[in-house]
């Protein structure tokens, strides 16, 4: 990952450790982290997800000692029956 330098801002070549909080609820928005994460992994970060979404999510994708992963359940998410159907008692039991 190249960073350009443009009128007087210049690209930290700093080591970060990062902190990526993000849903477990379901596998979309994790998925979607990978990419981010691998990224900030490539360019020499430290990035420590926390999230409730199974560590296969991260792990089968990447495989980096810079990679920590936290488990909290970060929002418990709506009970579904399927794709389109609350179970709005079941949701609020969960909270």
């Amino acid at each position: 990952m190249r960073i350009q330098e443009c009128e007087g801002v210049s690209a930290s070549r700093k080591h970060l450790v990062l902190a990526y909080y993000v849903t477990g609820h379901g596998f979309g928005h994790a998925t979607r982290v990978v990419e981010v994460v691998r990224n900030l992994i490539l360019a020499g970060h430290d990035v420590h997800v926390v999230t409730g979404a199974p560590d296969f999510v991260f792990t089968s994708e990447i495989q980096s000692p810079r990679l920590f992963i936290r488990k909290v359940l970060l929002d418990c998410g709506a009970v579904q029956a399927d794709a389109l159907t609350v179970d709005r008692l079941a949701s609020l039991e969960k909270v």
